[in-house]
């Protein structure tokens, strides 16, 4: 059996709630610099499936919120884990 790309589509939303939940901080103390992201990714996805945003404009826009969290994340291997997920997720999306 493989995946398509709709089977594969509900972790998009599931992985920006994970960043959204206490900024992904496994101890539960919110990270208030990192959560706001969230819908920063939410509203990406909606440029994305409105088709308002080029594929170097989507790269560019991922890569710059992968690195800025990456600065003020106190999860680093947790939040790149997602932000790396939502990459792949995105560019899928953008593809379909």
């Amino acid at each position: 059996m493989s995946l398509k790309y709709n089977d594969l589509q509900p972790w998009t939303e599931m992985l920006i709630d994970a960043l959204e939940n206490k900024g992904a901080s496994s101890s539960g103390i919110p990270n208030p610099l990192v959560f706001p992201y969230a819908s920063k990714y939410r509203m990406l996805l909606t440029q994305i499936r409105n088709k308002e945003l080029s594929k170097y404009n989507l790269e560019q826009t991922l890569r710059q919120y992968q690195r800025e969290i990456k600065e003020v994340t106190n999860q680093p291997h947790r939040t790149d884990d997602l932000t790396e997920a939502l990459h792949t997720y995105f560019i899928k999306e953008f593809m379909n």
